[in-house]
């Protein structure tokens, strides 16, 4: 039962870590690594940065900077199937390597793509458009000084979807930047710039660098500028740190029930030891050795069974919803200290019992006292 109680917390435990080091790291690949970047710059006054491009190339090459891309934007709305829905449109360079959105459906826009478009899960459902159907795109132009000014200030163009993308930009639309710029009258405009780190602990650092690289924007990390998702962060790591200490415990007091349990009914046992010239510790020894035997089979058996749940639950995520999705990330580290953290409980938890054991009076015993 011991054996079965140790392998049993290792079995579960190494899989609700796994599980939330994956959401952890999903939370972080869809809010930054598709989604707003771990830096974003912004104009202090206007609504865009002029000479965004050459801007993106100085940022770019700040130590730790994977990659700075220019996205701009403009109110639009969107009509298809008699439906329409207002929201404002992207434009985005397609060559980027990190967009801000995850690409669930269909097909990416390409650099000279004019007219395609790609909808978030929840935009196309309100429509009730699919890939490949037709939208007519609604774009406000009258918030920017155009160079034409004969269009009523606002273009309408139809639009073929592309693909469609999900979770955090399930309500957003996207086109090239090429497209939108042009139709605004200022191809190096841009509303902001998205810069990704190569560490997301960066951020904070790469922004002060950002800031007096550019004085005329503003520069925020993704700590400061999105208190949600970091206060999410530090809530997924309280609640796994928690969860792991609370598994601990959870094998720690039964082990050391059932090892106080063997200790009452080896009593006489006991005492014939002590009688045949076994120390108090010896005894103390012996007790503690079988308590260490014991969670080194569990340790063993449970690892077993906890990589085999790691493996289906990889198969089979706990969580998947437009392309959110929550596998595990097992790491060795987590393995080695839930097993250790585990198998010292397991012989603190059996001290006890055998400091008892070893209290045990043998005479009492063996005259049938006790």
């Amino acid at each position: 039962m011991m054996i079965a109680a140790v392998a049993v917390g290792i079995g579960f435990e190494v899989p609700a870590v796994a599980n939330l080091r994956g959401y952890h790291a999903e939370l972080l690949a869809q809010a930054l690594d598709s989604g707003s970047g771990d830096v974003r710059v912004h104009p202090w006054r206007g609504s865009f940065i002029r000479d965004a491009d050459a801007l993106a190339l100085r940022l770019g090459q700040i130590p730790g900077v994977a990659e700075a891309s220019p996205v701009l934007g403009a109110p639009a709305s969107i009509s298809g199937h008699g439906h329409a829905v207002s929201l404002g449109i992207l434009g985005i360079n397609p060559s980027a390597t990190y967009q801000p959105y995850r690409l669930t459906a269909g097909h990416p826009l390409g650099d000279r793509d004019r007219d395609g478009i790609l909808l978030g899960y929840s935009i196309a459902q309100a429509l009730e458009v699919a890939v490949g159907d037709q939208v007519e795109l609604r774009v406000m132009l009258s918030t920017y000084p155009r160079l034409l000014l004969d269009d009523g200030g606002y273009g309408v163009y139809t639009m073929i979807i592309r693909g469609l993308v999900g979770f955090s930009a399930s309500n957003s639309a996207f086109v090239t930047r090429s497209f939108l710029a042009a139709e605004l009258g200022d191809d190096d405009a841009a509303s902001m710039l998205i810069v990704h780190a190569r560490d997301h602990e960066a951020a904070s650092a790469i922004a002060a660098i950002a800031t007096r690289i550019a004085p005329g924007v503003e520069s925020r990390g993704w700590m400061e500028d999105s208190s949600y998702l970091h206060s999410s962060v530090q809530a997924v790591d309280t609640l796994g740190a928690v969860s792991w200490l609370l598994g601990i415990l959870a094998v720690g007091i039964p082990v050391m029930a059932l090892l106080y349990v063997n200790t009452l009914n080896r009593r006489r046992q006991i005492g014939l030891l002590s009688a045949m010239g076994f120390s108090r510790g010896d005894l103390f020894l012996t007790f503690l050795l079988q308590a260490l035997i014991l969670g080194a089979a569990g340790v063993l058996v449970g690892t077993l069974i906890a990589l085999g749940l790691v493996r289906y639950l990889i198969a089979h995520p706990i969580f998947d919803w437009q392309g959110f999705v929550v596998r595990p990330v097992l790491a060795l580290s987590d393995v080695a200290r839930t097993a250790a953290a585990i198998l010292a409980s397991t012989i603190a938890a059996g001290s006890y019992p055998a400091w008892r054991a070893a209290r045990v009076d043998p005479s009492r015993i063996l005259r049938g006292i006790e």
